[in-house]
């Protein structure tokens, strides 16, 4: 099985690539622009221990949830007993509705 395209070589590659660069002139004036300003100070933030986000935790006040009424560091949006309640109270409905879907 031959192929009706010619196959090209290595050689027959570096040749022509040797031609356009003999045949491309070098500018005369070669005109360099400086960079534009980066800011490279601060660009990232340290990773935290353990140690030292337990601490950070242990600084904060504790804040008493108005769900489940224990102090902690928590509040009604973030109550992990609230939490879940709601994913049994959708289960139950959607339990309910998956009974009931072909009325």
């Amino acid at each position: 099985m031959e192929s009706e395209t010619p196959s090209t070589s290595h050689v027959d590659n570096q040749a022509s690539y040797n031609d356009i660069i003999e045949n491309t002139e070098a500018p005369q004036e070669v005109v360099v622009q400086p960079p534009e300003v980066v800011s490279t100070k601060g660009s990232g933030s340290r990773l935290l221990s353990r140690v030292e986000k337990a601490l950070k935790l242990k600084s904060k006040p504790l804040r008493q949830c108005k769900k489940c009424q224990e102090w902690g560091h928590h509040d009604s949006r973030t109550c992990d007993k609230f939490k879940e309640k709601e994913k049994r109270r959708s289960r139950k409905i959607l339990k309910f509705d998956t009974m009931y879907s072909f009325f």
